[in-house]
């Protein structure tokens, strides 16, 4: 689906941003430059009398401020525009005034304030939405699609799309199809995410109908992702075979004019051809190689390197694919047609899976057709071509291509079995790995991970289990530095790297190692906003030990399992993310770690939380009070914290159902109980809560006896 690209342009601020300078030099340029444009500005704007002037001259001001980091005075910038020319009716005065707009609501947005940048998106709307001129029309267009996106709520969110494609077609303007598609498009995805597949499908249906004929690339492309789109629900409706064909028809008339087609065009093309591939049964194996082959022969020299990564990807997956299912023969077949296409490529991204499938040729030789010479040549070449690479993940890639050759050299009696480990050696490696993690918890990250990394470049193709032991340690500890160092790309990296090196090492201390670094490799994932990968992340950690009885391994399974509902939470899969913390409680049902009993405390609460999004009110106190009751005794700090919150939030939905008795039994319970694990502004607002509700009481209860007196007396 288009998730990811849409929500891209959703966050992009309403005019082109400057480039990101590198150096910090760069950047004094940058902002002495700003200032000075809007020393100028602000002078200019006290010369200017003509409105249309006065208005670009004031926009120009706001964003430069805006620019500068200076948001207040941005924000009060925009309101001045607004207010001196918000009801002039010429459209060289609405056109700065809908830029205002649009940036006073990306600036709300960036405030954390979705409701006020709404409101704002709604005024623009309301104010210009039935203009007709070209350029009023493309700020509505924007307004509307982004405001769909300040929208939580799937249902809202879809109505809104519903609302955008009214205003939009309340004036027949071919120049806004593209927005037109775009609008059915996000509804079908919401539709789709919401487990509606058939109405996703109606929705895509429909636009395709209107919209397929049109010559407008934009219009065509957003075509061409709707039917691939629709090839997803009607996966999920069983209908396999419509979607296949879907998939053929996108391939074709992409195909048909290939040599004119757009990049993101070609994009489709590729995407396409991985869908139908996707849909081949497991026994059409040849029309699976008949399918890479064509999808190399039409992309794999593509000028565009985001098609060719895409391609060179595809083509990958299915050599790891043929390797799995032990087809060794069709497997380095597979791997040759890749590198006779990519070998050559430029492009760094394509050169590191170009380094993968070598890897792979090389474990195919050795370990599926016993060919070691053949397999050391490869390694060996890979070497030569790798000796010089800086980037994290090639530098993986030459460590086991050089653990491939020792094997190599192994199988073919050229070295001997390592000499005994010396007490010199593995008490400086350890020495070396406890200053590194010193310096880590000390703030010092760069200094750290350089310990790290001598230790790795030294020891990390060494068979001895204490040296494999330490290089385990060290790549957790650097892996944990890189993420305060915000290097996430470098997380994953050594995440990897950790599973590929050690992760079939049954040692309870390199197992616990392993599931350190894939949850650190999670949080790597959630800080891109890569969600799917990171649930796939945790899955993984669930089902490699989910049945463990080592409590540091319960206590990443429980981990992995509360975060993947926090992400399914954060994407309005509310259900699904019940179900995760439910999964949590049950596990660690009889737990008395304090590590496991902290996540069933989390999971019950973010359970409460997820139950009142879905309006189960009842269920949402239920939650509660079944956090109160377990851990209502524990000693445990950070457990009465969390249940003296309980308590309040407990006091909180009975008082939303109405409760009043209830909610004042809670309060009452909660203070009594846990006062002394609240903050003094937590204690001091439920004593008033609760002074609140008894003096409520209190009046009601002297009201009641006014009314017996003056009934007995009349």
């Amino acid at each position: 689906m288009i998730a990811g690209r849409i929500r891209a342009d959703s966050d992009r601020p309403p005019r082109f941003p400057q480039g990101a300078p590198h150096k910090e030099a760069n950047v004094n340029v940058v902002e002495s430059s700003a200032q000075q444009q809007l020393d100028e500005a602000q002078a200019l704007l006290e010369r200017l009398q003509h409105p249309t002037e006065r208005a670009a001259a004031r926009l120009r001001q706001a964003e430069l401020l805006n620019d500068l980091g200076r948001r207040g005075e941005a924000l009060a910038a925009c309101g001045r525009l607004l207010e001196e020319f918000a009801g002039r009716p010429e459209a060289d005065v609405v056109v700065p005034c809908c830029q205002a707009l649009r940036l006073l609501a990306h600036m709300l947005r960036q405030l954390h304030r979705p409701a006020d940048a709404l409101t704002t998106l709604d005024r623009l709307i309301a104010a210009h939405g039935q203009r007709a001129e070209p350029e009023v029309r493309e700020h509505i267009a924007n307004a509307l699609f982004q405001r769909t996106w300040l929208i939580d709520e799937p249902e809202a969110r879809c109505a809104a799309c519903d609302f955008m494609s009214e205003m939009l077609d309340a004036q027949a303007d071919a120049a806004r199809d593209a927005w037109r598609v775009e609008a059915r498009l996000l509804k079908a995805e919401i539709e789709h995410h919401r487990g509606l597949p058939q109405d996703a499908l109606a929705t895509l249906e429909a636009a395709i109908e209107r919209f397929d004929g049109s010559s407008d690339p934009g219009v065509v492309l957003r075509v061409a992702r709707a039917r691939l789109a629709s090839v997803l629900n009607l996966r999920e409706l069983a209908q396999h075979t419509q979607a296949q064909v879907m998939c053929l028809a996108v391939a074709d008339q992409i195909e048909a004019g290939l040599a004119d087609a757009a990049p993101e065009l070609r994009l489709e093309g590729v995407r396409a051809l991985t869908l139908f591939f996707d849909g081949l049964g497991p026994d059409e194996q040849a029309r699976r190689a008949e399918l890479v082959g064509w999808l190399l022969e039409r992309y794999g020299h593509d000028a565009s390197t985001q098609v060719r990564r895409m391609a060179v990807v595809r083509a990958y997956d299915w050599v790891v694919g043929l390797r799995e299912h032990d087809d060794a023969a069709a497997a380095l077949a597979a791997c040759e047609r890749l590198l006779g296409t990519f070998a050559g490529d430029g492009d760094a991204v394509v050169q590191r899976t170009v380094a993968s499938a070598r890897l792979n040729q090389g474990f195919v030789l050795l370990e599926r057709l016993g060919r070691p010479e053949d397999a050391l040549a490869v390694y060996e070449d890979l070497m030569a071509r790798l000796e010089d690479a800086d980037a994290p993940q090639l530098r993986d890639t030459l460590s086991k291509a050089t653990a491939g050759r020792l094997t190599c050299l192994r199988r073919l009696r050229r070295v001997v079995d390592a000499e005994e480990l010396s007490a010199d050696v593995r008490d400086a490696v350890r020495e070396q790995v406890k200053q590194g993690r010193k310096h880590g918890d000390a703030g010092e990250p760069h200094e750290a991970i350089a310990l790290f990394d001598e230790v790795l470049a030294a020891h990390a193709a060494s068979p001895h289990a204490e040296l494999r032991r330490q290089c385990a340690r060290a790549l957790a500890h650097k892996a944990f530095c890189l993420i305060a160092l915000e290097r996430f790309s470098e997380v994953i990296a050594a995440a990897d790297t950790m599973d590929a090196c050690y992760g079939a090492d049954a040692a309870t201390a390199m197992q616990e190692q392993v599931a350190l670094c894939l949850q650190y490799k999670s949080t790597a994932l959630d800080r891109l906003g890569r969600p799917e990968d990171e649930m796939r992340v945790h899955d993984e950690i669930v089902a490699r030990w989910g049945d463990s009885d080592l409590p540091e391994l319960r206590g990443r399974v429980a981990g992995a399992l509360f975060r993947k509902g926090m992400a399914l939470r954060q994407a309005g899969q509310l259900k699904a993310a019940v179900g995760c913390y439910d999964e949590v409680i049950g596990r660690t049902a009889v737990a008395r770690e304090g590590t496991l009993q902290l996540w069933a405390a989390k999971s019950m609460i973010n359970k409460a939380k997820a139950l009142e999004k879905l309006g189960d009110t009842a269920g949402q106190a239920k939650a509660y009070r079944v956090l109160m009751a377990r851990f209502g005794d524990s000693g445990d700090a950070a457990l009465r914290e969390r249940v003296a919150n309980a308590g309040e939030w407990l006091a909180e939905a009975e008082g939303r159902q109405g409760r009043t008795e209830a909610q004042r039994a809670a309060l009452e319970d909660t203070l009594g109980r846990f006062g002394t694990a609240m903050s003094p502004e937590q204690r001091t607002r439920m004593t008033r809560e609760l002074q609140a509700l008894k003096a409520k009481a209190l009046g009601r209860k002297a009201k009641e006896a006014f009314d017996r007196v003056v009934r007995r007396k009349a």
